[in-house]
């Protein structure tokens, strides 16, 4: 008799191009491979299921069979280190991060505090970076400058980091205050620097690689109970290279999109010396506590 497929849905934001997407799509035609047709995955991209924080609660609830988990600190303060202001110092820190049992023993963490979920994976999206009108390489570059983020920590932190203003504006907004001087620097991965422009109003991309934007797959634990261990192994492999995937998406993107940056005029400044500001990261992680154990056990890998 052929095969039932048991379908699974599967929800994220991003939208055709992004690594995500790319890489979900990869998954499904793999799960449905390994496993000979018994498992398929239907995904629901761009928000079109539900919205990022709905998505989470759909997959505790079990409506929904596989959700994106960004920054877990809502649910585990510790988490929040993984967006701590220079948690992570290249590409290949974060891989051998991601290679330990220590990133192993924070999934389980992770999803034990969460509740009703699996955590799969973990992967980044790109380090996020400066832009100005201006060359900026030092703490007295940013003298009298005011500086976009979010207004929530850790993005916040970025204010001691920096010794910089700070200022919150909406980010479909922040084009319009780059370009008449309400804010005079922003911060974001490059993917969104290219996706909105930011180099029609900014001369100078600084690689400051101050925060690493970074996510996981979480799978319901319901239905992760209910596989067989052969099946478990299968789903296992499948994220664990869904994750992968990612990053080397991420890291190939990356020159592209700096690419873009200098053939629209920008000037691309990547060999700063980011000790001052490192120096002041650290001392704005001696404010949360919770974050201390697992913050120095990282900085031992770089």
């Amino acid at each position: 008799a052929p095969v039932e497929t048991v379908w699974l849905k599967a929800s994220h934001v991003f939208a055709e191009g992004h690594p995500v997407y790319e890489a979900f799509k990869e998954s499904a035609d793999l799960l449905y491979e390994k496993t000979n047709g018994r498992y398929g995955l239907t995904i629901y991209p761009n928000g079109t299921y539900a919205n990022y924080s709905d998505s989470i609660t759909a997959c505790q609830m079990g409506d929904l069979d596989i959700a994106c988990l960004d920054s877990a600190a809502d649910w585990l303060e510790a988490a929040g280190v993984l967006f701590a202001p220079y948690c992570f110092q290249s590409y290949e820190h974060w891989a051998t991060f991601k290679a330990s049992d220590l990133c192993t023993e924070m999934r389980s963490e992770i999803s034990a505090a969460v509740g009703g979920v699996v955590q799969l994976n973990m992967y980044n999206f790109g380090f996020r970076n400066l832009t100005a009108n201006k060359e900026i390489r030092t703490l007295d570059d940013f003298k009298g400058l005011t500086l976009r983020c979010v207004n929530f920590a850790p993005y916040s932190t970025l204010k001691d980091v920096f010794d910089v203003a700070i200022t919150s504006i909406p980010i479909e907004d922040v084009y319009m205050s780059l370009s008449t001087g309400v804010a005079d620097c922003e911060e974001n991965p490059l993917t969104q620097i290219v996706t909105m422009k930011f180099y029609e109003v900014q001369d100078y991309l600084m690689k400051t690689q101050h925060m690493l934007a970074c996510s996981s797959t979480i799978i319901n634990e319901t239905l992760w109970n209910s596989l067989s261990d052969e099946d478990k192994a299968i789903f296992q492999e499948v994220f664990t290279r869904q994750g992968d995937r990612i990053d080397e998406l991420t890291v190939a993107n990356e020159d592209k999109l700096t690419e873009v940056c200098i053939e629209n005029g920008m000037t691309v400044i990547d060999d700063i010396d980011t000790t001052p500001f490192r120096e002041n990261a650290a001392k704005v992680v001696e404010g949360y506590p919770s974050w201390q154990n697992w913050y120095d056990q990282i900085q031992a890998m770089a």
